[in-house]
C-alpha cells in the first residue's frame, strides 16, 4: 500500500543518468518490460468525483488509489461493473462511487517500465518507483521521453524521502500525481439532460409551456442516442428510453393544448421508438442485477445461462443501434425538432392552448392521482400480474408529470410528495422485473435444456425459484406499500405541493 505518488519528468536529463544515480544510491532496478495501464471511470466521472482513480494494469491487476493510499486486486479481466469484483472493501468502494454505471476505459497508456526498489534487512520493500520510457497515450507519444513515478509506501517515509532526494539532486521536476496526470484532464463521453425539470412560469400559456418541456425532452433523446448506439453504458439507453416515455406522457396530457394531428403522429412515432428499446433494456437489467440474483448460487454452473443472456443482449443492442441509425429515426427526430422550434400551430389552435399552464398541469396531476388510487384500490392478492403492471404505468404517468412540470413547484414540496410515490413505484418495479425475468428465464431454460449440463439445469431452476420468491415477496408487500400511499399523509403532501404553484405565481408577479 502506498500513501502518495510523485511523478518526475525527464527535465532534459538522459534516462541513463537516472538509472546510474539510483543504482549508486543503493536502489535495485528490475528488468524492463512492456506495461499497459488503462484508466477506468464511468461516463460521467463518478470515480474522479469521489476522489478515486481505478486502473487495470496488463490484464493482471486492478489498482485503486486516492490521495492517501493505493490498494490492488488481482483481476485478469477488466470489469464492466463493480458487481463483477470479488466481495470486500475494494468492491464496496468502487460500487459506492459508481452505483449501476459501467466502468469505461477512458485512457490507455503504454510504456516500457522498469521497477525501482529498495529492501530492508528483512527483505521487505521499503521504497518503490517505476521508470516509464517511450510513454504513449492511446498510441500517441507524449512530449516527455521518460518519467519516473515514485510511490511513498505507508510506514516507510524515510526510504521514499531518500529516493526523492536523489531525483531532486539531479534537478528533476516533481509534481503530485501519476503518469495519467501528465496527459491532461480526462473527459468521458458524458451525458446531458438526465433531469426533465426546467424553469417554468405558471402564467405561461399552456401550449408554450408544453412545447418548452417537449423541446427539453427532445434534446435529452438526441444527446443519449450516440451512447446508446455505441452501447457504452446501460444508462444511455435507460435515459433515452425514459425521455421517450416522458415525451409520450406529456403528449397524452396535452389534450386541447397541442394540435390533435401533431399529438397523434408524435405519440404513435415515439411509441414505435420506445417499444423498440424494450428488449435491449430488459436484457440490460439482467446484466445489472445478475450478481444480486445469483449471489448464493453456483456461478460456474450458471455460466452457460449467463453467456446465452449476454449473447441475446448484444444482439438486441445491435438491432437497436441499426434502428437508431436508420432514416426512419432520423426523419422522426428531424420532424419533431422542426415542429417544436416552429413556434406556430398554424390554423389549428386548440381551445386550451392559451390557458395558464398552471391550470392545465394541476388538473392533469389531480386526474392522474385519482386514476392511480382507483386502480390501486382494485388490486387484490388474486389480481393478474398484467393488471399490477398497468398500475405501475399509472404511477409512472403521475411521476412523469411531476418531473416534467416540476419547475412549476417548490422543490421541497415536490420532493416530499415524490418520495411517497417512489416508495410505491419501487415495489411495483421489483415485482415487474421479477415477473418478466421469471417468464423469460423459463423460456430460455426450456430452449437450452437439451444442451445444458445437469448442474447448470439445476442451478437455472434454483435461479427461477429465487425470482419466483422475490416476485411473491414484493406482491405480498404491495398491500402495505399501497396503504401507506393511499393515506392522509399523501393527500396532505399533494395539497401542499399544488399550493406552491400559487406561491410561485405570486413571487414571479412581484419580481
Amino acid at each position: 500500500m502506498s500513501a502518495r505518488t510523485l511523478t518526475f519528468a525527464d527535465g532534459g536529463r538522459p534516462v541513463g543518468d537516472v538509472r546510474r544515480a539510483l543504482d549508486a544510491a543503493g536502489f535495485e532496478l528490475g528488468p524492463t518490460r512492456p506495461e499497459r495501464r488503462t484508466l477506468l471511470d464511468t461516463f460521467d466521472g463518478r470515480m474522479a468525483s469521489a476522489g478515486l482513480r481505478l486502473e487495470h494494469r496488463d490484464d493482471e491487476v486492478l489498482v485503486l488509489s486516492d490521495r492517501r493510499s493505493t490498494v490492488q486486486l488481482a483481476a485478469a479481466k477488466r470489469p464492466q461493473f463493480a458487481t463483477e469484483l470479488a466481495g470486500g472493501p475494494f468492491r464496496s468502494r468502487v460500487a459506492a462511487a459508481t452505483e449501476v454505471r459501467a466502468l469505461l476505459p477512458l485512457r490507455e497508456l503504454t510504456a516500457r517500465a522498469t521497477p525501482v526498489r529498495r529492501r530492508n534487512g528483512e527483505d521487505k520493500i521499503v521504497a518503490a518507483a517505476t521508470i516509464y520510457e517511450r510513454l504513449a497515450d492511446d498510441g500517441r507519444p507524449l512530449a516527455a521521453p521518460w518519467v519516473i513515478e515514485v510511490d511513498a509506501l505507508t510506514g516507510y517515509d524515510k526510504a521514499a524521502t531518500q529516493l526523492v532526494a536523489v531525483l531532486d539532486g539531479m534537478g528533476l521536476r516533481s509534481r503530485d500525481g501519476d503518469v495519467f496526470d501528465l496527459t491532461g484532464p480526462v473527459d468521458g463521453p458524458g451525458r446531458h439532460l438526465s433531469s426533465p425539470t426546467i424553469a417554468l412560469d405558471p402564467k405561461t400559456p399552456a401550449a408554450e409551456g408544453f412545447r418548452a418541456v417537449l423541446a427539453h425532452l427532445a434534446e435529452a433523446i438526441k444527446l443519449n442516442v450516440p451512447g446508446t448506439i455505441d452501447n457504452l453504458d446501460p444508462e444511455f439507453l435507460h435515459d433515452l428510453r425514459v425521455a421517450v416515455r416522458r415525451t409520450r406522457s406529456v403528449l397524452s396530457n396535452a389534450r386541447r393544448v397541442l394540435p390533435a394531428d401533431v399529438r397523434t403522429r408524435a405519440r404513435e412515432s415515439f411509441g414505435w421508438l420506445g417499444a423498440s428499446t424494450g428488449d435491449a433494456r430488459d436484457l440490460d437489467v439482467y446484466e445489472l442485477e445478475w450478481s444480486d440474483y445469483t449471489r448464493q448460487l453456483p456461478q460456474d454452473a450458471l455460466e452457460p445461462v449467463r453467456a446465452h443472456l449476454d449473447g441475446l443482449r448484444h444482439e438486441a443492442h445491435e438491432r437497436l443501434a441499426d434502428l437508431l441509425r436508420s432514416e426512419e429515426t432520423a426523419e422522426l427526430l428531424a420532424w419533431w425538432s422542426g415542429w417544436l422550434s416552429s413556434g406556430s400551430d398554424g390554423d389549428d389552435v386548440p381551445d386550451r392552448a392559451a390557458a395558464p399552464m398552471r391550470e392545465i398541469v394541476e388538473a392533469r396531476i389531480v386526474a392522474a392521482q385519482r386514476q392511480l388510487l382507483t386502480a390501486g384500490r382494485a388490486i387484490t392478492a388474486s389480481t393478474p400480474a398484467p393488471l399490477v403492471h398497468e398500475l405501475r404505468k399509472d404511477a409512472k404517468r403521475l411521476r412523469y408529470l411531476l418531473e416534467c412540470f416540476g419547475g412549476l413547484y417548490a422543490p421541497t414540496a415536490r420532493k416530499a410528495f415524490v418520495s411517497r410515490l417512489k416508495a410505491l413505484q419501487d415495489n411495483l418495479g421489483m415485482h415487474q422485473d421479477a415477473d418478466v425475468h421469471v417468464t423469460h428465464l423459463r423460456r430460455i431454460v426450456a430452449e437450452l435444456a437439451d444442451g445444458l449440463p445437469v448442474d447448470s439445469f439445476l442451478a437455472a431452476g434454483q435461479l427461477v425459484e429465487q425470482l419466483e420468491q422475490r416476485r411473491a415477496a414484493t406482491r405480498a408487500e404491495f398491500a402495505a406499500r399501497f396503504a401507506d400511499y393511499d393515506s392522509k399523509a399523501t393527500r396532505r403532501a399533494l395539497r401542499e405541493l399544488l399550493a406552491t404553484t400559487a406561491e410561485r405565481k405570486s413571487a414571479i408577479g412581484t419580481a
